[in-house]
This record gives C-alpha cells, sequence and structure tokens, in this order.
C-alpha cells in the first residue's frame, strides 16, 4: 500500500549512478541511496514520496525509480567500494531494470525538454538534481513500461 503524501506535492529527482555504483546499490539491499557530502544541501531538500529517476552515466541508460522513504540523513556505513556518498536517505524499488535493458536516453530525446538545449548531459551531472514533472514522466512511463 502506498504512503499518503497529499500534503506534499509529488517531485521528481534525478540520480546519476555508474553501472558499479548501481550494482554495489541494489547488492546492499536497494533501502538506502546516497550522495556526495558537497550536494548535502540539495539532498536536504528530499521529502518522503519524492520519486528519484535512475540513470546511468557512461552507458546513457535508464534503469529505475526509487521512491524515497525518509527524511536525509548523513552516515558513512559502507555501502558502495569507491566513495562513502554520505548524504543518505531511505528508499524503495518502484521499478528496476538490469542495466542491459536499460531505457537508453537518447530513445527519449524527442519527448525531453534538455534535449532543446546545446548541452544536454549537463542534466545528468549532478545528483540529486530536481527535474521538471513533464521530463520525468517521459522517463518514469518508460522506465516502467518495460518491467
Amino acid at each position: 500500500m502506498k504512503a499518503d503524501y497529499s500534503e506534499h506535492p509529488l517531485r521528481y529527482w534525478v540520480q546519476v549512478f555508474s553501472v558499479d555504483t548501481w550494482k554495489e546499490f541494489l547488492d546492499a539491499g536497494a533501502k538506502v541511496t546516497g550522495f556526495r557530502e558537497n550536494r548535502w544541501g540539495f539532498v536536504q531538500q528530499l521529502k518522503p514520496g519524492d520519486f528519484l529517476l535512475c540513470y546511468v552515466s557512461r552507458i546513457s541508460r535508464w534503469v529505475g525509480i526509487l521512491e524515497v522513504q525518509s527524511e536525509p540523513y548523513l552516515d558513512t556505513s559502507p555501502i558502495w567500494k569507491r566513495e562513502t556518498y554520505p548524504c543518505r536517505a531511505d528508499v524503495r524499488i518502484v521499478a528496476s531494470l538490469p542495466v542491459e535493458e536499460g531505457v537508453p536516453i537518447k530513445d527519449l530525446a524527442d519527448r525531453l525538454s534538455i534535449f532543446s538545449g546545446p548541452i544536454w548531459s549537463l542534466h545528468l551531472m549532478a545528483s540529486p538534481t530536481r527535474w521538471k514533472e513533464p521530463d520525468a514522466k517521459v522517463v518514469f512511463e518508460a522506465i516502467q513500461s518495460r518491467t
């Protein structure tokens, strides 16, 4: 049963993973996600009920949707091998795809506003990054259609 977040407007964010950090997130139980320390100001804006659209850099694919389940917090418990990502939030998986079956971002280019500018990849450099609802819904539906 989905929690009631009616007092909180629906918000979408992008979280950028590498192939390795996505695998490590899944291997650790997929219940806690993390971000770099210098993103704490943005992470603190996450609220329960927000959605994280999971994008894997280098292969340029959408692989999952997470729903934030907690207020953000700081924790240095090991989850990832190369970095700590201490700015964290509890999450639940709404949808998840194997990276090789992820939705190529260019398949959605004609429906995403980020492609109207000169350098679309700038919208996927740091995370979390808030996304416009129409763009987020395109990604959300594309991921869900493959699960």
